[in-house]
C-alpha cells in the first residue's frame, strides 16, 4: 500500500500524539487532572486526523456509517485548553458537574449531525463521501466549521486573559521567577491557535481557485504539529517531571485571581503614613537586604516589616510604580551590578554572582540583567574588567 508524504505524516503524528495520550493518562507525577486534560485534548486531535486520513485515504466507500465521525470533535479543543488553564492556575480545582457543560455543544452536534447522517440512503452516503474527497462540500459546511472555529477562538481568548491574570497577582506575590514563568502555557496555546487559523484557512481556500492547494497547506499543519510533538515527546522522555513541575504554578488561589485591579480604593492610607512606610521598606531592604532569599514572597517580608500584605502591596505599586517581582529583582540587579564591576574575588563567575544576589535560575538573571542593563552578566563583566 502506498501513501503520500501528506498521508505518511498524518500516521506518524496520529500514533504520536496517542502516545503522548497514554502516557499522561498514566502519569503519576504532577497534578493528575491537569494530566488527563492535556492527554484528552492530544487524544481528540489524534482522532480528529485519524478521521481525516480515513477520509483521504478513501477507506469510508468500504463502510459508510461513521463516515466523518470526527468533523465535530474540534468543538473540544477549545474547552480542553481552557479547563487545562484553569486546571493549572488554580490549586483548588476540580471538575465539578458545572465544568461538564463546556462540552454540551460537542455531544448535542455530534448527535445531530450522525443523526441525520445515518437517515440518509446509502446511495447519498456515498455520494457525500465522493464530494468530500474532491473538496467540493457544501457552502452550509463551511459556515458551520466557522462557528466551530469561533468557538475555539472564544476559548482562546478566555484562557490568555486568565493567563496576564494570574502572572499580575503571581508578579505581585512572589520574587522567584520560577513561580510565575508560564511560558510554556501561552506558548502551547498560541501554537495550536496558529494551527487553527491555518486550518480555517485552508478550509476556505476549497472555495477559491486555490483550492489545488489544500493538500499542500494541509500537510504543512500536519509537519507543524509533527515538530512540536517530537519537541515534547523529548522533553518528557528526557526530563520526565516536566509535568510534575507544573504543580510549581498552582500557588494562585482562585479568590486571588479574580480580585479587581482597584483593590487599594478603600485604603485609609494618609500621605505622612505612606511616607514613613515607604521610608521604612527602603530602610529595610538597604541595612537587612532580605532580597538576598531566593523565594522571599510578599507574605515573608510583609511579617518581617510588620505591615499587612495588602499595605506592603500597595506601597510598592502605587507609590514606587512597580509590583512585587519587579521590586525584589532590581536589588539583586543592582548587588549583581557591584559585584561584576568591582568584585573582591577577580576570578568569580556570573553563576556565582547569580546565586548570590538571591537568583536559583541562570536565565531568569540572564533576562532580567539584560532588561536592566542592556547587556548580558558575561558582556557586562567584560566590559567593565577590561
Amino acid at each position: 500500500m502506498n501513501f503520500t508524504i501528506t498521508e505518511g505524516l498524518f500516521i506518524i503524528v496520529i500514533f504520536q500524539l496517542l502516545f503522548i495520550s497514554i502516557f499522561l493518562f498514566t502519569y503519576e507525577k504532577g497534578k493528575r487532572i491537569s494530566n488527563i486534560l492535556l492527554g484528552t485534548f492530544f487524544l481528540s486531535i489524534s482522532l480528529n486526523l485519524l478521521d481525516s486520513f480515513l477520509g483521504l485515504r478513501k477507506l469510508y466507500l468500504y463502510n459508510t456509517l461513521w463516515v466523518a465521525w470526527g468533523s465535530c470533535l474540534p468543538l473540544l479543543f477549545g474547552p480542553l485548553l481552557y479547563l487545562y488553564a484553569e486546571s493549572i492556575l488554580y490549586r483548588d480545582f476540580k471538575m465539578l458537574p458545572g465544568k461538564w457543560i463546556h462540552f454540551l455543544p460537542f455531544v448535542l452536534l455530534f448527535a445531530f449531525t450522525e443523526g441525520v447522517y445515518m437517515l440518509q440512503s446509502q446511495q447519498t452516503r456515498l455520494s457525500l463521501i465522493e464530494n468530500m474527497v474532491q473538496r467540493k462540500i457544501p457552502i452550509y459546511v463551511y459556515w458551520a466549521s466557522a462557528i466551530i472555529f469561533l468557538q475555539y477562538f472564544l476559548y482562546i481568548a478566555a484562557s490568555l486573559r486568565l493567563i496576564r491574570r494570574y502572572r499580575k497577582i503571581a508578579g505581585d506575590r512572589f520574587s522567584d521567577q520560577n513561580r510565575h514563568n508560564i511560558s510554556w502555557l501561552s506558548s502551547t496555546i498560541i501554537f495550536f491557535t496558529l494551527c487553527m487559523v491555518l486550518a480555517v484557512l485552508n478550509g476556505f481556500i476549497g472555495l477559491t481557485p486555490l483550492a489545488q492547494y489544500y493538500y499542500l497547506l494541509l500537510t504543512l499543519i500536519v509537519l507543524g504539529i509533527f515538530i512540536f510533538i517530537i519537541r515534547v515527546l523529548l522533553k518528557a522522555l528526557r526530563k520526565p517531571e516536566i509535568f510534575a513541575l507544573l504543580e510549581e504554578d498552582q500557588n494562585s488561589q482562585r479568590s486571588e485571581i479574580s480580585k479587581s485591579r482597584s483593590r487599594y480604593q478603600g485604603s485609609t492610607l494618609k500621605d505622612e503614613d505612606k511616607k514613613r512606610i515607604l521610608d521604612q521598606i527602603v530602610d529595610y531592604m538597604k541595612n537587612k537586604k532580605p532580597y538576598l532569599e531566593p523565594e522571599l514572597t510578599l507574605e515573608q517580608l510583609a511579617a518581617d516589616l510588620s505591615l499587612k500584605p495588602k499595605i506592603l502591596s500597595q506601597m510598592i505599586n502605587e507609590s514606587l510604580n512597580q509590583n512585587f517581582f519587579d521590586f525584589i529583582n532590581r536589588y539583586r540587579i543592582e548587588d549583581a551590578r557591584k559585584l561584576l564591576t568591582n568584585p573582591a574575588d577577580k576570578k568569580i563567575t556570573v553563576l556565582e554572582v547569580l546565586y548570590e544576589v538571591g537568583f536559583n535560575s541562570k536565565s531568569s538573571f540572564n533576562t532580567l540583567f539584560k532588561k536592566h542593563t542592556g547587556l548580558t552578566p558575561s558582556e557586562f563583566k567584560r566590559k567593565h574588567l577590561s
